[in-house]
């Protein structure tokens, strides 16, 4: 992480990485039925969206994971594609 940058961790408060040039913060969301389904009516009216960088087929998970581990991708959410 570059110096100025905000680490955020929703795995635990107590284990966060300290460097003078870093903000490190610990964020809890609480998931619920009713607010994926919030989520998802924000989604339908194009009052929420996302930035997607990468479309994978879900053989290509082990890739996917390569790039959140830090292998060069599009920037953006990288989407795994599940066949209907």
């Amino acid at each position: 992480m570059k110096s100025g940058g905000v680490l955020v961790s929703v795995v635990s408060a107590e284990t966060l990485p300290q460097r003078p040039d870093v903000r490190s913060v610990f964020f809890y969301a609480e998931v619920t039925t009713a607010r994926l389904n919030l989520l998802a009516k924000l989604f339908e009216e194009g009052k929420l969206s996302a930035r997607v960088g990468s479309i994978l087929a879900l053989q290509d998970a082990r890739s996917a994971h390569y790039m959140l581990a830090g292998a060069p991708h599009k920037p953006g959410k990288i989407v795994l594609e599940m066949a209907a």
